[in-house]
């Protein structure tokens, strides 16, 4: 437990996260209607809908983003949402009718606990080995940190323009899916950014866990066991998601898969309350397309991968649906006239999809990726598929919770694959699990396919785990029939509790034994033992650059390699950094031509013209960090070797690393020259790719070479 002490005081910062989450979308669902575990766990995908839209419309109308901003703009949310749930429901009661709720009392309760356990039995390694107050070290993570800071500066959490300052040196008008950033620029402000940052990577996984408690709770509406089955069923496999959180750091597409269980489960409500809207009535069934409606524009704002996500395995619950809703409109308009809307409605899919690929050339780059897929080393290939772990492991544990996983999956298909009722699920295992035999063996399109999830394996096997979760609650749900059947009439509900509850301690068992492969994929970049990818910095580094604060101009930007550390001294010191991403910009030519000669500072006059334009008043100098398929020095030979003993002047230092006042250009351009701030700055880029100075016209736009 004394590992945990650092953490305590992040506790704060943890329910206010959990609040912001849950709270909005929870008060919105139970307006129209939604009761019990599902308006729980959709609750975070509906709120990030409303946090996206208020973001976007707050750039429009040129209001600031900031807690006050978005906690008045929830409200009035919460207000429409109660008139247009008036609207529709008419004098119909919000909740749903008694005869379609069958679930024994107490089984929500059960479930969320079990779910809230898990979830922190799976971010435990995280909360074992991290410091929530040192800044993670990854490709992905500084740009993270980066992000969420410079709204708390700009005030802009447009996922049109809020990210245009977090690429390169000049700010230039770029998409970014910034939920996640958003969310903790709300809570955090612009000096703790790092510890809510690292808070809400901890506390995704119970997000993920309530979404699968959830998602068993719909697929088996009687059950009182399925959700604490499906929860625990998902701490047997480590691959998500304390390995995209801890070991990749690709914090909003954690987020956005987080929230994908919660979606199938919304679907599975949608296809539910269309079946039986003699029941439920029309009006439930339409809210509740309307609620997946908008939890999905969420889920698509948190990480746009999630509609592809969604789609693949939500296709046998969409295709219920659409089933239910043509034999509904035909029994009122025909079958004539149903088929040429069915018609339409197919075109106007076909359409929106070719738009789509016509207008998003990144989604044809993505299906044209080399990928990793081949037949080299096949029976790793292998191992990995069928194990969905591709780092391995070892120990009693691991092979305990492998077992398990092995059983469960394939009791689970011989189970759902014999029930019609719970033949969708053995659909939602299989299209999701042919996408990860695509990813590792070439199978022609299919492999061109996973470019929609960058052609690698660890952003696939997240769709597969909730159907797994869901095979493994047929798999006790069967179990408990055979012993009911066994059992003599008085005996039945005894035995299968207790058939239930040795399930679960065998589930938790295997689930504690899995600890050791979610250990291995949550390490430290400041244990030097660990074999974490990227190391550019070290605690006594990190103590130096958040002593800048009080030692440097926050008007100037520093310069330096992103590789060296140089990248954090936005979020840890308040400064811009001439690179705030770990990789560079191709169109950011005048940063890029420092990156290659800056160390001629006193032969170049272009580094002195760039720095003085762009007001850059600090170098960081320290020894090329670790990233891990990067030659660090080589791409930017001209941030290291700089001569300092002139034209410099040292303000903090720590071990290798240090930071020095620029003094060799003399002085920098007047503050109100250059708004740092400012969108398409005009008469910039000063220099082209080449080195040759630029030619604008008169508005300052750049003039193409002829």
């Amino acid at each position: 437990m004394s590992l945990l002490v650092p953490w305590l005081h992040c506790t704060g910062y943890a329910l206010e996260l959990l609040a912001l989450m849950f709270i909005p979308g929870l008060a919105m669902l139970r307006v129209l209607g939604y009761r019990g575990l599902l308006p729980v766990a959709a609750a975070p995908p509906v709120t990030f809908a409303v946090v996206a839209v208020l973001g976007q419309m707050y750039a429009w109308i040129g209001l600031g983003y900031s807690l006050g901003s978005l906690s008045v703009g929830l409200v009035v949310c919460l207000a429409l949402t109660w008139c247009a749930s008036r609207l529709v429901l008419g004098r119909l009661p919000a909740p749903l009718p008694r005869e379609l709720s069958q679930r024994r009392r107490g089984t929500a309760l059960l479930s969320f606990f079990v779910a809230l356990g898990v979830g922190v039995l799976i971010a435990l390694p995280i909360l074992r080995q991290w410091d929530p107050e040192l800044p993670a070290q990854q490709i992905d993570s500084v740009f993270h940190y980066n992000l969420a800071w410079t709204i708390t500066q700009t005030g802009d959490a447009s996922l049109l323009s809020g990210a245009s300052w977090s690429f390169s040196m000049r700010a230039i008008p770029a998409y970014y899916p910034l939920v996640w950033h958003a969310i903790v620029a709300a809570i955090a402000g612009p000096a703790h950014v790092v510890a809510v940052t690292n808070t809400l990577v901890s506390l995704t996984p119970i997000v993920w866990a309530l979404g699968v408690a959830a998602l068993a709770h719909e697929a088996f509406p009687t059950s009182r066991w399925a959700p604490a089955v499906a929860s625990l069923t998902m701490a047997l496999l480590p691959a998500y998601p304390v390995y995209m959180l801890a070991y990749r750091q690709l914090w909003p597409n954690a987020l956005g898969y987080a929230v994908l269980p919660a979606m199938l489960a919304l679907l599975c409500r949608a296809m539910r309350l269309l079946s039986v809207t003699g029941v439920a009535g029309r009006r439930r069934a339409t809210i509740a397309l309307g609620v997946f409606a908008v939890a999905l524009l969420g889920a698509i704002a948190t990480y746009p991968s999630a509609v592809f996500s969604v789609v693949l395995t939500g296709l046998p619950l969409l295709y219920g649906i659409v089933k239910a809703t043509v034999a509904f409109v035909s029994r009122r308009l025909g079958s004539g006239r149903t088929a040429v809307l069915v018609a339409a409605a197919g075109a106007v899919v076909l359409l929106l999809v070719v738009a789509m690929l016509v207008l998003e050339p990144g989604v044809i780059a993505r299906l044209g990726r080399d990928g990793y897929a081949g037949l080299t080393n096949l029976p790793r290939r292998l191992c990995a598929l069928l194990t969905l772990w591709p780092l391995g492991g070892a120990g009693l544990g691991y092979k305990m919770a492998l077992s398990l996983q092995l059983v469960l999956i394939v009791s689970g298909l011989v189970v759902t694959v014999r029930r019609r009722q719970w033949r969708w699920i053995t659909w939602a295992w299989l299209l999701p699990m042919i996408l990860l035999t695509a990813s590792y063996l070439p199978l022609g399109p299919l492999t061109a396919a996973t470019g929609l999830w960058y052609n690698d394996p660890y952003r696939i096997i997240p769709l597969v785990m909730p159907a797994i979760s869901l095979l493994a609650a047929a798999s006790v749900e069967w179990l408990l029939s055979v012993m009911a059947v066994r059992a003599s009439d008085w005996r039945v509900r005894p035995v299968q509790e207790a058939t239930a509850a040795a399930c679960v301690v065998l589930l938790l068992a295997g689930s504690i034994g899995a600890d050791s492969s979610r250990g291995k994929a949550a390490p430290s970049a400041y244990a030097a033992e660990t074999n974490a990818l990227v190391r550019t910095l070290t605690v006594d580094e990190v103590a130096m650059i958040r002593s800048l604060r009080d030692r440097t101009d926050p008007n100037l930007m520093v310069l330096g390699d992103p590789a060296a550390g140089a990248a954090y001294v936005e979020v840890l010191a308040g400064l811009l950094s001439v690179f705030p991403h770990m990789t560079f910009r191709s169109m950011d030519w005048d940063a890029l031509y420092l990156a290659q000669h800056f160390s001629e500072i006193n032969e170049d006059p272009k580094v002195c013209e760039l720095v003085r334009h762009y007001r850059i008043g600090y170098y960081y100098a320290d020894d090329a960090g670790t990233v891990a398929g990067m030659d660090v020095p080589e791409r930017a030979p001209g941030l290291y070797g700089v001569d300092t003993s002139s034209g410099f002047e040292l303000v903090a230092s720590a071990r290798t690393a240090s930071v020095w006042r620029i003094t060799a250009c003399g002085d920098l351009a007047p503050a109100s020259a250059r708004d740092p701030w400012g969108l398409s700055t005009p008469y910039e880029p000063l220099y082209g790719p080449d080195g040759a100075v630029n030619t604008f016209d008169e508005n300052g736009e750049l003039v193409p070479e002829s």
